[in-house]
């Protein structure tokens, strides 16, 4: 079983960099975690309380969490991660920084200010239940493409109605999940749509459901991640959508159309690539 541990500046106060303190050794605490069958594992947990960095002014907060410090050593937040490897139990181990996750959620929703929007965390990105928690906490939605992400997004306390479903893979299996809990489903392809008027039929539920459209727009990334061309296995072309709003229609009681959706490909670092 991995470890994974989420640091909290609000939790661990005493890592407030000192730049005139020299590296020290951190302290380990230990927490028992229980198991499904079995008595409960100690688990350690590795702090420090070293600079994460000299170059990193007084009260600045770092543009990332990951430091060099004036040591030579790795530090996350302040604690340096060589001794945080060095406690953990269980291999293998993962780091993640709870205020960077923050400071990346803050960025897009500052960025989407004034606008009616949600700002959707993928799943499939990290599935660490710690971390799908923080950000429902901050007020994020979940974006998903299997049954097993939105059981997780519903345990980690995600509502339903900021959930949305994407894949041109859904089974019948789990759009019956999505209908029975009320999150946003993605039309990707004349299959998927006979799929979740069936999953809706089944569930007793209207489902709220969006257009996935491909704009044939070439977003200059590598082919593999590209899924706004024409070519590609993705959404719905222009010829075909007077189909599909008929279809729609001829599906009221099981379907209602809320919205479209977009998606051009990964990796774009051309802002042009998004303009239509």
């Amino acid at each position: 079983m991995a470890a994974a541990n989420l640091l909290s500046r609000s939790l661990v106060p005493s890592l407030t960099p000192n730049p005139g303190s020299q590296p020290s050794r951190s302290r380990a605490a230990s927490v028992s975690l229980r198991r499904r069958h079995g008595p409960a594992a100690p688990l350690r947990a590795s702090l420090s309380t070293a600079s994460p960095s000299t170059r990193v002014a007084m009260g600045e907060a770092p543009k990332h969490c990951f430091q060099r410090g004036a040591d030579g050593h790795l530090y996350c937040e302040g604690v340096r991660v060589e001794d945080t490897m060095a406690a953990a139990d269980r291999t293998p181990f993962y780091l993640y920084s709870k205020p960077q996750v923050v400071r990346n959620f803050t960025a897009y929703d500052k960025a989407l200010q004034g606008l009616r929007s949600i700002v959707g965390y993928a799943v499939k990105a990290n599935n660490n239940l710690s971390v799908l928690q923080l950000l429902r906490g901050l007020g994020c939605g979940a974006v998903l493409v299997s049954g097993n992400e939105l059981r997780l997004a519903l345990r980690a306390g995600f509502d339903p109605t900021r959930c949305i479903f994407n894949g041109n893979g859904k089974t019948l299996e789990d759009l019956i999940l999505a209908a029975e809990s009320g999150v946003f489903v993605n039309i990707d392809s004349e299959f998927d749509l006979e799929n979740i008027v069936a999953a809706a039929r089944v569930a007793g539920r209207q489902v709220p459901v969006l257009l996935r459209i491909n704009p044939d727009v070439d977003p200059q990334v590598h082919p593999y991640v590209a899924t706004g061309n024409k070519t590609s296995k993705f959404g719905i072309r222009n010829e075909k959508l007077q189909w599909f709003l008929d279809s729609i229609k001829s599906y009221s009681n099981d379907i209602k159309l809320v919205g479209v959706h977009c998606h051009l490909g990964s990796t774009i670092t051309k802002v042009m690539s998004c303009t239509i």
